[in-house]
């Protein structure tokens, strides 16, 4: 995958596609806390951290 090959002269083989799920997912746990963080502030009738 991080191979040098003969057609881009040199070039490391990198493609920031390759950062898609691993963004997603810690944009999923960000979200996801913030989520559930709220959902406890409204069950628990305000702000208690």
């Amino acid at each position: 995958m991080f191979f040098r090959t003969e057609d881009n002269k040199g070039k490391p083989y990198w493609k920031y596609e390759y950062l898609a799920v691993p963004i997603a997912f810690l944009n999923g746990l960000y979200l996801g806390g913030c989520l559930l963080r709220k959902m406890r502030q409204t069950w628990e009738h305000g702000p208690r951290d």
